[in-house]
C-alpha cells in the first residue's frame, strides 16, 4: 500500500478501513489520539492520504478531527448512545416492515439464523462475540428490507453502538449482562404476523431494553 500503486481515491479508502477495523477491534480506545506520522510510515503513505482517510472515518462517527489537537478516536457519550438507539429503532421498524411485506420465508430464515448466531456467540464468547453478533443481527435486518440507505444508516450506526459499549463492558456488569434471547424472536414473530403495529411494538421493546442497560432505569 504505497501513494504511488494505489488511485488516491482506494488509498484513503484502505487507510480508513484498515483504521476502522483497528478502532472496532479495540486496538484503539476512544479518546486515544492516532500518530498520523506513524501510521504514515507504517502503510507507507503520505500524512495527507492519512488525514483524508480520518475525515472518511470522521463522517462515519468513529473519530473526531481538530486542527489544533490532532486526530482522536471519538468518545460516545451514553447521551449521544441513547440517541443513536432513538435512530436505531426508525430504523429497525422500517426495515422489519418492508421485510414483511416482502413475504420472503427465506429472508425470515436467515433473520432466524441470525438469531442462532447471537446465542452461539454468547455462549463461546461472552459479551464481546454477542454484541458483534447482536449487532449483525441488526444490519442484516437492514440489508434484507432491499433499502440500501437503510442498510447504509444501520451499519455505520452498529459501529458507534460498539465504539460505545465496548470501553464500558469492563465496568458495568448490567452492560456485560446477557440480553433475553426473545427480544430478537419477538422481533422475527412480529414479521410473520406482518402487522406494522406488532412490528412497533416489538422493536420498541427490544430497545427500551438497550436503554435501560445504559440508564440503569
Amino acid at each position: 500500500m504505497t501513494d504511488a500503486t494505489l488511485p488516491h481515491q482506494s488509498l484513503r479508502e484502505l487507510i480508513a478501513r484498515e483504521l476502522r477495523t483497528q478502532i472496532l477491534g479495540r486496538e484503539l480506545s476512544p479518546g486515544e489520539k492516532l500518530d498520523v506520522g506513524a501510521i504514515a510510515a507504517q502503510y507507507g503513505v503520505s500524512m495527507g492520504s492519512v488525514r483524508e482517510a480520518a475525515f472518511l472515518l470522521e463522517a462515519e462517527g468513529l473519530v473526531v478531527v481538530n486542527p489544533r489537537r490532532g486526530i482522536s478516536v471519538r468518545v460516545v457519550t451514553p447521551t449521544e448512545l441513547l440517541e443513536i438507539y432513538a435512530v436505531r429503532e426508525i430504523i429497525d421498524i422500517a426495515s422489519a416492515t418492508l421485510v414483511a411485506g416482502a413475504d420472503d420465508a427465506r429472508v425470515l430464515d436467515r433473520l432466524r439464523a441470525g438469531q442462532e448466531r447471537i446465542e452461539q456467540a454468547w455462549d463461546a464468547g461472552g459479551f464481546a462475540a454477542g454484541l458483534a453478533a447482536d449487532l449483525e443481527f441488526h444490519v442484516l435486518l437492514a440489508e434484507l428490507s432491499g433499502n440500501s440507505q437503510l442498510s447504509a444508516i444501520s451499519s455505520n450506526l452498529a459501529d458507534q453502538t460498539r465504539l460505545h459499549l465496548q470501553p464500558v463492558e469492563a465496568a458495568d456488569a448490567s452492560i456485560r449482562a446477557r440480553p433475553p434471547a426473545d427480544l430478537h424472536t419477538a422481533i422475527i414473530d412480529a414479521m410473520v404476523v406482518g402487522d406494522e403495529q406488532v412490528i412497533q411494538k416489538a422493536v420498541a421493546d427490544h430497545y427500551a431494553f438497550s436503554r435501560t442497560r445504559v440508564t440503569h432505569e
